[in-house]
């Protein structure tokens, strides 16, 4: 016989009471049954008892880390298949995502060190050999933290850094930074609280503030680089959104019970917002845009159309440059200066052809202007067209044109997805800074461009290749490949590079076998030649569940390659 079900039950895990009870109604309108707790410990064993369909984690909390939490409930076979999203929402996240003058830039991680570089140097001095500017580094995470240190330090930055929250205010005070890099999310004392304390104490509150953090503040997320779960994280309520989410996840475990998907799976086609305040223009280009394979959103004035933008992060907006509320070209202006936004290419119809409009928008970064009226074939070309050259902007690295962080995320992603066994190489230049002091930039764009051409003659030696080389920046790239081949491509690899090193340097140098350098005491030392360590990250002998843990093991089995000499690698052979 088979059992009735009965009403869905969601849980909120969040100290601070308040999330659950603004949707309440929503939630009873469905019949769902909703409960809280409020610690670690409550919620581990309303997992285990009360057996929810859904939980719904803040991951802001500082009363608890929602790291362990969700660890934990992995780990325990009474609620390893538990469903869970994250949701968290707080105005102070506008500290970050609006005008503030304490913070002066936003990286989401895993970081693109070229662009941390970019807004160092716009917000302190640029550092030389005998003038080092101080940059303060609060993160808990210890892995991260030294990846950041050994950036800085190549860079001639003077890093220190805090993996104690709790530490960070005390440490600002006595060393004085010229520039601070701040994590969010930490357990006992968050990032938004240190914010808070700078600003209080009159010896601090002139540090700027850059926040690095795995979060996408004010957007959704189908599965977000810290957890791998479906994560909105926000400054505003937004009912609709989180009720849409956590419907698509009541209705996937429904459907397809334990086994379906972790996230509500965005549709592949390309995503594009089309604002217009004449309502038969809006609805008939609409239609015409889902015949041409695209998945359409609409809005009637400026208004609406931010707003769409929050809601469904398109790839693409066609703005009416003469909406109401707001026209087109305030929208744009809006979109430009919110950096979770900025990348969003952007076409304004107008039936105005002046100049000066034209080149105001192309000073803001208009992608593309439409005279009205506009012709449906015309308009599908020109976003066919910019979404092909924007992604090629926003995905290759231009020094040694491949795939960038994007593309990296999205296909170790995707093979986790797939359930199938694989592996990730990632690769990384020992003695790279010397070398770069010693011969300079352009020599050691040389060296990376090399190495790029190398990394592609041994993995793919052939048409039918389904292996994949990403560039993640500096003198870092990362390999996805089948395990089988990992440990034999990575010996190649090694083997190659040891063979070509020796011609990036002068006769002498070879001859002397090292460069003879100075330190930044101007100390005398002798600096071996580049070489290579790889680590393998693989799922042979233990699950793989999201990018960023995929990130933090590479990250981890790539130093301990770089404790030898020569050029190493490191296949992680650990079963937990």
């Amino acid at each position: 016989m088979a059992m009735e079900k009965g009403p869905k039950k969601i849980l909120f895990i969040d100290p601070a009471p308040g999330a659950e009870s603004e949707i309440m109604p929503l939630l009873s309108e469905r019949g769902w049954q909703v409960q809280r707790c409020g610690n670690y410990q409550e919620a581990m064993t309303s997992l285990q008892n009360w057996k929810p369909d859904l939980a719904v984690l803040n991951i802001l909390t500082e009363a608890f880390n929602p790291l362990d939490l969700l660890k934990e409930v992995r780990e325990n076979p009474f609620t390893q298949n538990q469903r869970i999203v994250v949701f968290s929402h707080s105005p102070k996240i506008e500290v970050v995502t609006g005008p503030s003058p304490r913070v002066s830039g936003y990286l989401n991680k895993p970081i693109d060190f070229e662009a941390l570089k970019a807004l160092l140097l716009k917000t302190a001095e640029k550092p030389a050999p005998d003038k080092p500017v101080t940059v303060l580094v609060a993160d808990d995470d210890e892995e991260f933290s030294d990846l950041v240190k050994m950036f800085l330090e190549a860079n001639y930055y003077r890093p220190v850094v805090v993996n104690d929250p709790l530490k960070v205010i005390e440490t600002a005070k006595t060393e004085k930074p010229d520039a601070m890099l701040l994590d969010i999310m930490m357990p006992g004392k968050d990032g938004f609280r240190i914010m808070d304390e700078l600003q209080d104490e009159a010896a601090t509150a002139y540090i700027p503030v850059i926040i690095l953090s795995a979060l996408r503040l004010d957007n959704f997320q189908e599965r977000g680089i810290l957890t791998g779960l479906p994560e909105i994280v926000s400054k505003d309520m937004p009912k609709e959104l989180l009720l849409k989410m956590i419907e698509a996840q009541l209705g996937e475990t429904e459907a397809g019970g334990e086994e379906a998907a972790a996230a509500p799976r965005r549709s592949d086609r390309p995503r594009v917002l089309f604002a217009d305040d004449q309502t038969e223009l809006l609805y008939l280009m609409k239609e015409m845009l889902e015949q041409a394979g695209f998945e359409v959103f609409t809005a009637e004035n400026g208004g609406e159309a931010l707003k769409a933008v929050f809601e469904h992060t398109p790839d693409i907006a066609v703005l009416d440059y003469n909406m109401p509320v707001k026209d087109g070209l305030a929208v744009a202006e809006t979109l430009k200066e919110n950096p979770l936004f900025a990348h969003i290419p952007i076409i304004i119809c107008t039936a105005f052809s002046e100049k000066s409009t034209k080149l105001r928008g192309l000073g803001m970064g208009i992608d593309d202007y439409l005279i009205k009226p506009v012709d449906a074939d015309e308009l599908i070309a020109r976003i066919r067209m910019v979404l092909k050259r924007n992604k090629q902007v926003l995905d290759t690295n231009p020094l040694s044109k491949l795939p960038g962080n994007p593309s990296i995320q999205a296909r170790v992603e995707r093979e986790i997805q797939k359930n199938s066994d694989f592996a990730v190489l990632y690769i990384d230049l020992d003695n790279f800074k010397a070398f770069n002091d010693s011969y300079g930039f352009e020599a050691g764009d040389r060296v990376i461009k090399t190495t790029a051409n190398l990394l592609v003659k041994l993995t793919i030696q052939n048409e039918n290749s389904e292996d994949f080389i990403g560039h993640i920046g500096g003198d870092d790239f990362i390999v996805v490949t089948s395990f089988e081949k990992a440990e034999p491509l990575a010996k190649s690899i090694i083997a190659a590079f040891n063979e070509i090193a020796p011609s990036f340097y002068s006769k002498e140098d070879r001859e002397r076998g090292c460069i003879v350098s100075t330190d930044r005491q101007g100390n005398i030392k002798k600096f071996p030649f580049i070489t290579i360590s790889i680590g393998v990250v693989h799922n042979r002998l233990r699950p793989l569940i999201s990018f960023a843990q995929v990130s933090n093991i590479g990250t981890e089995l790539k130093k301990f390659a770089k404790a030898g000499s020569g050029g190493n690698y490191t296949i992680d052979r650990r079963k937990d």
